[in-house]
């Protein structure tokens, strides 16, 4: 156990950025006259992992060039992904990569190199792996989205040290390199697809196995992966490395360590197991290399090594032991791992292989496609009552076939083994179809953390190799007995605002009811309501009773497709909107003393925003008005009908075209809410907007500042409860820099 006390220390200092704790182990290091060499490993362990996270939070792009347009030395990283997006109603070539630049001035106001994620739109030239270039770029804040759930980019991007996010805007000189390790693996990757251009499936799904490079993942095929939770598979990742690692060292220890022993007798002064690390080693080397050596590999590659370094001594460490060890050697190298996925993916692995040479092969490889069932469900808030199954299938497909034959067939250059490892994708890929059309029996787990639980003690009572799990078995049982959230009294009213970028998503929870009120934006692949929405459903346990989209435009139904379950649907441009029913003013219902009164549109004669369904809530001694993008012009049409409201969502982000000074006047909110994209191109919140509301007296909230937002109106003193995600929740890396 004493293996673990560093990392937990160092796991704890990164996640909380506290300096206190630190203080105190020194204290106690003095002042104790046993007990002092661990107070002091404790405190040096805490203060590696806070100087590592200062380090990474001081890297980031300095407040004062948010924006600004610089000039730049850079070298593509990594294989540029190349696709076609609409922009500015034009559909152009779009590529997204990963930039390891300088300033390219004598003065550097951000000194050093750095690691930024940049897009670039033609006519600008395609860049390839390897390209060194000097250009111009706009960068900005690593910012990311902050909700209850959903992804927490922000904190991604640190623990990939990517310190901005921006555009690259021109390319004054580009230089190839044709002999980097990038481009070969760009050039292994488009050999490859050729020779797999006859099976779909796995000219996408087997780039993306042998050199990471995943450009050829058309969305469909990517969504079919992701909902069954089975993402995982499709990345170079720790499970990957440490699969191959695995297979290799069997493959050693049965049959090429006989051989040497049999070959060379001096050999035999180390054991079978101790000769089977050569080939493992030398695999998990070059499948890194093959991945370009990307962190998520990196950190595998340490803890293989660990693990071999262990398993080599005649005197063997216990597993616990051993698995603490490569936790502390991935820390002490990247303490800001402790925040990536990755790290507990690969961590989950090795000990895997760990159990697999201990002898527990069976329960084990049982267990195995389980655990990453319930790991992708937590780490990255996604679930599917199948994806236990779906995992019990495709990682023993994956692991023992696809992977060593993909793998196999790039070493010898047989496409046939090519073809093989094609065909079990092929597989894979029926199944998930077949998975993914089955409807949710009723004793299907429960979505959330109860479900997940349940799951969990499942695992527990699977790893017989280790006694310790089992009697951590009724703590998985605690989020059944823990009370969840305590949802609002009747009478009051819970309004959440999400932070969805440049779009909108609001909830309208009552005591036993929920009105869902726009959806966000959504995109190829995904969407708002996919990332966000649903996550925060499941978590709570909710499926909505009425859903209102206000009108058609993208970044307020974008997000349709992807809502399992919508209710009774209401919209100002049914015509727009599938399956929905007009919202027309004069519409009214209540929900557990709640009332909503629907009060534009008039009919269905309006088009764009100015359909746009304008509702009004109340609750006890507040309320809340939703307009959607209305223009000034509906303002005005409302002037004489629209009461006081507490809360008022700001129309169209906060856009000059609406939120006039009469408007401002008859609503007389208290607040303002906004919607809005980070850094957005149209500048919303508008200057003169905010203006307005300061005259008005109206304090305005952002989302792009806030983050989520939650208000709880109709309390008993008739005050509004307010919860600002990012100050209420906020870790370090969700300091913003002021706009």
């Amino acid at each position: 156990m004493r293996y673990w006390f560093s990392p937990a220390a160092m796991i704890a200092a990164v996640w909380s950025g506290l300096w206190w704790p630190l203080a105190a182990l020194a204290v106690l290091a003095v002042a104790l006259p046993r007990g002092r060499g661990w107070c002091l490993l404790l405190a040096l362990s805490w203060a590696h992992g806070l100087l590592a996270l200062e380090q990474g939070l001081d890297r980031r792009l300095p407040e004062y060039l948010n924006g600004t347009p610089l000039t730049v030395e850079a070298r593509v990283v990594g294989l540029p992904v190349t696709d076609t997006r609409r922009r500015f109603g034009e559909t152009l070539r779009r590529q997204r990569m990963i930039l390891d630049l300088r300033l390219a001035v004598d003065e550097r106001p951000w000194p050093g190199r750095h690691r930024v994620r940049v897009t670039a739109w033609a006519p600008l030239p395609a860049l390839e792996a390897g390209d060194r270039l000097r250009g111009k770029v706009r960068l900005f804040f690593p910012h990311g989205w902050y909700n209850q759930t959903g992804p927490d980019r922000a904190r991604f991007d640190l623990a990939d040290r990517i310190d901005a996010r921006g555009v690259l805007t021109a390319v004054i000189r580009q230089r190839g390199r044709p002999d980097s390790l990038d481009a070969r693996r760009a050039d292994l990757s488009r050999r490859v697809r050729e020779l797999l251009s006859v099976s779909p499936a796995g000219a996408a799904v087997i780039p993306a196995l042998v050199t990471g490079d995943r450009r050829g993942l058309e969305p469909p095929l990517w969504r079919l992966f992701r909902d069954l939770g089975t993402a995982h598979l499709l990345a170079i990742s720790g499970l990957h490395l440490t699969l191959v690692t695995g297979l290799l060292w069997g493959l050693g220890r049965w049959l090429l360590a006989p051989l040497l022993w049999l070959a060379c007798p001096p050999a035999r002064r180390f054991s079978l197991q101790q000769w089977a690390w050569a080939p493992a080693l030398a695999g998990a080397l070059g499948y890194a290399a093959l991945a370009g050596f990307a962190l998520p590999t990196q950190r595998a590659l340490i803890m293989v090594a660990v693990l071999a370094a262990c398993r080599l001594r005649r005197a063997r460490p216990a597993a616990g032991s051993v698995l603490g060890l490569a936790l502390l050697a991935v820390l002490l190298v990247q303490p800001l791992a402790a925040l990536s996925a990755g790290l507990w993916l690969s961590f989950t692995a090795v000990a895997v292989i760990l159990l697999l040479i201990d002898g527990g092969r069976w329960p084990v490889m049982v267990s195995l496609p389980l655990l990453m069932a319930v790991l992708g469900a937590w780490l990255f808030d996604t679930w599917a009552w199948l994806s236990p199954l779906a995992n019990l299938l495709l990682v023993p497909l994956f692991s023992l076939l696809v992977v060593p034959a993909a793998l196999l067939g790039v070493a010898l250059d047989v496409p046939a083994i090519l073809l093989a490892a094609a065909t079990g994708v092929e597989a894979s890929v029926l199944m998930m179809e077949g998975l993914h059309g089955l409807p949710s029996p009723p004793l299907a787990p429960a979505p959330g953390w109860a479900g997940l639980a349940l799951l969990g003690s499942a695992l527990l009572w699977l790893l017989p190799a280790w006694p310790w799990p089992r009697r951590l078995l009724l703590l998985g049982l605690l989020p059944w007995w823990l009370p969840g959230a305590e949802p609002p009294a009747r009478g009051q009213l819970d309004l959440i605002v999400f932070e969805v970028g440049q779009g909108q998503a609001l909830a309208l929870r009552t005591q036993r009811h929920l009105v869902l009120y726009d959806l966000g934006p959504g995109w190829a692949g995904g969407s708002a309501a996919k990332s966000v929405l649903l996550p925060w459903l499941r978590r709570h346990g909710l499926t909505p009773d009425l859903t209102i989209v206000s009108h058609g435009d993208g970044d307020h139904a974008g997000g349709l497709a992807d809502l399992e379950h919508t209710g009774r649907l209401l919209s100002g441009e049914p015509d727009r909107v599938d399956g929905a029913r007009p919202c027309r003013a004069g519409q009214q219902w209540r929900f557990d003393g709640v009332r909503f009164e629907v009060l534009w549109p008039p009919d269905g004669s309006y088009q764009g925003n100015a359909a746009s369904c304008v509702l009004r809530v109340d609750a006890l001694g507040a309320s809340a008005l939703l307009t959607g993008d209305i223009p000034k012009q509906v303002e005005y049409r409302l002037l004489g009908r629209v009461a006081p409201a507490t809360v008022l969502q700001l129309a169209h982000h906060g856009s000059d075209s609406s939120s006039s000074t009469a408007w401002l006047r008859a609503v007389s909110p208290r607040w303002a809410v906004a919607s809005m994209g980070y850094a957005n191109r149209f500048d919303h919140p508008d200057p003169d907007v905010v203006e307005r509301l300061e005259a008005a007296g109206v304090t305005l909230l952002r989302t792009d500042r806030t983050g989520m937002i939650v208000f709880r109106l109709g309390g008993p003193d008739n005050a509004a409860l307010i919860t600002k995600w990012r100050r209420a929740h906020g870790r370090p890396w969700h300091r913003e820099p002021e706009l």
